[in-house]
């Protein structure tokens, strides 16, 4: 299997061609998660997690720990100190209205598009 390079937002990764799912649970602390595993009212994440196919809370939150800053640090690999989004709502100034940090106009780091991978390498060993 052939390994991919490819570049976002200043940072090089390296792709093995491996897919990759990433679940995301927000707002939670895992014993919630725990205790309804426990209960039997989750059994696709305990089996998941049971399987050893899945990563068991393997994620750090980026500070502050709100959903828009961590949601923004998930897609473009960097801090909110790079991208810009520091809370999930800001005063605009030009309307004094408190506004939902979602707008692309908040964002210092730029929108990446797809990655358009470089061969890193034919083979792997």
């Amino acid at each position: 299997m052939s390994t991919v390079k490819f570049d976002v937002n200043g940072r090089e990764y390296v792709h093995d061609g491996t897919p990759v799912v990433v679940i995301c649970i927000d707002g939670s602390e895992p014993a919630y998660h725990e205790e309804a595993i426990a209960a039997g009212r989750m059994p696709w994440l305990k089996n998941l997690l049971e399987s050893q196919t899945g990563e068991y809370w393997g994620a750090h939150c980026a500070i502050p720990t709100l959903t828009n800053p961590n949601n923004m640090s998930i897609a473009t690999g960097r801090p909110p100190a790079y991208h810009g989004i520091c809370g999930n709502y800001i005063l605009d100034p030009s309307t004094g209205e408190e506004v939902l940090m979602n707008d692309p106009k908040f964002l210092r780091a730029p929108p990446s598009s797809p990655p358009r991978p470089q061969q890193a390498s034919t083979s792997r060993s």
